[in-house]
């Protein structure tokens, strides 16, 4: 092995060490977030005969939970807002790349390709438009400066 090889070897931990200290139940990548507390109060998942759920059934048939969590309920309703905001802006033709971005995050690639897609156009031009709508979407949400513009005005 090279030395960088060796370098980056010795900065992975393993899954103990990164365990140390912590319950596994509570570490998310681990975690079912309490499907199995759930399952335990409900007495399994609802019939007797079948104490797991049918390979390939969705998990709607014994499910009891209730509303979205609130972190999530605040993101759709921050997201609607977000798109209220261009839609008043006339900046309706940046919805396709927000929707994109939060669909993807940081995969730019596969946000270039269902945009390619979606405006049935080359991928050099759906990632022209990618970044110059993520830029402009940049500006628009932005309540400072970025590299010297200002975010753009809301008509009142």
């Amino acid at each position: 092995m090279n030395y960088r090889n060796e370098r980056m070897a010795r900065g992975f931990r393993s899954l103990d060490a990164l365990l140390e200290g912590v319950d596994p139940a509570k570490f998310p990548p681990l975690s079912d977030c309490g499907e199995g507390a759930r399952r335990i109060r409900r007495g399994g998942w609802g019939t007797a005969a079948c104490a797991y759920p049918p390979s390939g059934a969705s998990r709607e048939a014994g499910s009891t939970r209730g509303a979205r969590p609130p972190y999530l309920a605040a993101r759709g309703e921050r997201l609607a807002e977000a798109r209220r905001r261009l839609t008043e802006a006339g900046l309706a033709r940046l919805l396709p790349v927000l929707d994109q971005i939060v669909l993807n995050g940081k995969n730019r690639k596969e946000s270039i390709c269902q945009l390619s897609k979606i405006w049935h156009v080359k991928l050099a031009v759906a990632r022209r438009k990618y970044y110059r709508g993520s830029k402009t979407l940049l500006t628009f949400f932005s309540a400072n400066k970025i590299k010297g513009e200002m975010h753009v005005e809301m008509p009142e």
